[in-house]
């Protein structure tokens, strides 16, 4: 591979930065590099693994991009902690709402009124 602005070959792959980066890069197999010669960032299509190496592990963290204090903040424990606690409460919600006939599951059912 080589630079888009110099030509030169001595290039490195670089951070991704951000969530949307993260994200958008992913899902369209690209990656940004960063050439040492001149310093101009772009990115590029990755070029696909020979099968040879092993494949290292991409936490929620990475693949959503998060450097920084963010990524310190929003470990991979935290972000499924947050899903979970978020599951339970629509859970209770939805049995208090059956138990205290906000919802009523007759109605739910039925299907001429």
């Amino acid at each position: 591979m080589k630079c888009p602005s110099c030509n030169a070959e001595d290039i490195r792959r670089s951070r991704r930065s951000g969530p949307q980066e993260g994200m958008a890069l992913r899902f369209k197999n690209e990656a940004p590099f960063r050439c040492r010669a001149c310093g101009l960032r772009f990115v590029a299509k990755t070029e696909p693994d020979d099968g040879g190496g092993a494949r290292r592990a991409v936490s929620f963290a990475d693949y959503l991009g998060l450097r920084g204090w963010t990524r310190r903040l929003f470990t991979d424990q935290m972000i499924l902690g947050s899903l979970l606690g978020l599951v339970l409460l629509l859970v209770t919600v939805v049995f208090f709402a059956f138990a205290f006939g906000w919802i009523d599951p007759f109605y739910l059912h039925s299907t001429s009124h």
